[in-house]
């Protein structure tokens, strides 16, 4: 079930029995978490709501608490956070005990909702999975996407007091790196970036491009992530272009191949890393990146082959040497540069 439908039919009070709620997007699985136990009334919560740690439960605790008459109320509320089940996990759980859970999923008391929810993947092969899917609703938290996504957006800068437009907040969006496909950005992740922008301009304060390019990034580093792009892509003509606007704009030769060797460096590392199998969070943390420079670098290291790029690494340290000691024109190295690994 989409997240929509499924906030909708609990706010109209349409509730089944049993839900299970996963994802990596752990903004929305609060939010819906929070209608849920919106369901009791808050004088009764001590005997009518119930939130498990599912690491820490087990089969015992999972009945008594599924079998627990409400008090004064039509519904109980059960809640189990992180089941290992459903992450092909077994520490605390027997095969006895998943067939015990299975016939008690499938037998649900008309007074109990219960509700399984998961942070991240989950392996959907798994029988308990299948019963869940058979007997209940299943609701996978994805990434906001397009209107919902600005909407969502907006409504947090206005939330802070900041003045904002459309063009802007798609700016913002696109500038985070939240909707490509391979990006580890969350909702939780672009509010910290919406609330560190706030705090830079001040309440009542209007956002524009300029200020989200200053925060989230600086001009000499966009261009550089261009520039690799356009080289990447074979586009010597444009690449030429942005060369000669960085060089035109006040930055040199060799500051240019500076950045150029840092950035085709953190390629590398990026590469190895994901060969490795390494999670793209892990990643990103190893390497200390900010969501914006680590979706980019990912997207760049498939456009470049390991000996590409140790060649890359080694015409710049060449060139920077040559030039420094008066041996090479630093234009003519740069542009060198753009023609040999444009082709």
């Amino acid at each position: 079930m989409e997240r929509n439908k499924l906030i909708e039919q609990l706010e109209e009070e349409k509730y089944q029995n049993l839900y299970f709620i996963f994802g990596r997007e752990a903004y929305l699985i609060e939010e819906v978490q929070e209608l849920f136990k919106k369901i009791v009334n808050t004088d009764m919560a001590d005997f009518n709501l119930s939130v498990l740690d599912g690491k820490e439960t087990n089969i015992e605790q999972l009945i008594s608490s599924v079998e627990t008459l409400p008090f004064m109320a039509e519904k109980r509320v059960l809640i189990i956070k992180d089941f290992e089940l459903f992450k092909g996990k077994r520490k605390n759980f027997s095969e006895e005990d998943e067939k015990i859970l299975v016939s008690l999923i499938e037998n649900i008391p008309e007074t109990t909702i219960l509700v399984f929810i998961s942070y991240g993947e989950v392996d959907k092969k798994r029988k308990i999975y299948k019963v869940v899917e058979k007997n209940g609703i299943i609701c996978e938290m994805k990434k906001m996407e397009d209107i919902s996504l600005l909407n969502w957006c907006k409504e947090e800068f206005i939330s802070q007091n900041i003045q904002i437009t459309n063009s802007v907040v798609t700016y913002f969006i696109e500038m985070t790196g939240y909707r490509d496909r391979n990006s580890d950005m969350t909702l939780s992740d672009m509010k910290n970036e919406i609330r560190k922008l706030s705090s830079y301009i001040g309440s009542n304060g209007i956002l524009d491009k300029n200020v989200v390019d200053e925060l989230l990034k600086s001009k000499s580093e966009n261009d550089i992530f261009q520039l690799i792009d356009l080289i990447g892509n074979k586009n010597s003509a444009r690449s030429v272009k942005v060369l000669n606007d960085m060089l035109d704009n006040g930055e040199s030769v060799l500051g240019v191949f500076a950045m150029l060797s840092k950035q085709f460096s953190q390629i590398i590392q990026v590469k190895t890393l994901q060969e490795k199998k390494m999670p793209q969070n892990i990643i990103k943390d190893t390497l200390q990146l900010h969501p914006y420079a680590m979706n980019k670098l990912m997207r760049q290291s498939r456009n470049f082959s390991d000996e590409i790029l140790i060649d890359i690494i080694n015409y710049i340290m060449e060139s920077d040497f040559k030039i420094k000691q008066g041996k090479m024109d630093d234009r003519i190295a740069a542009e060198i540069f753009i023609a040999k690994y444009c082709r």
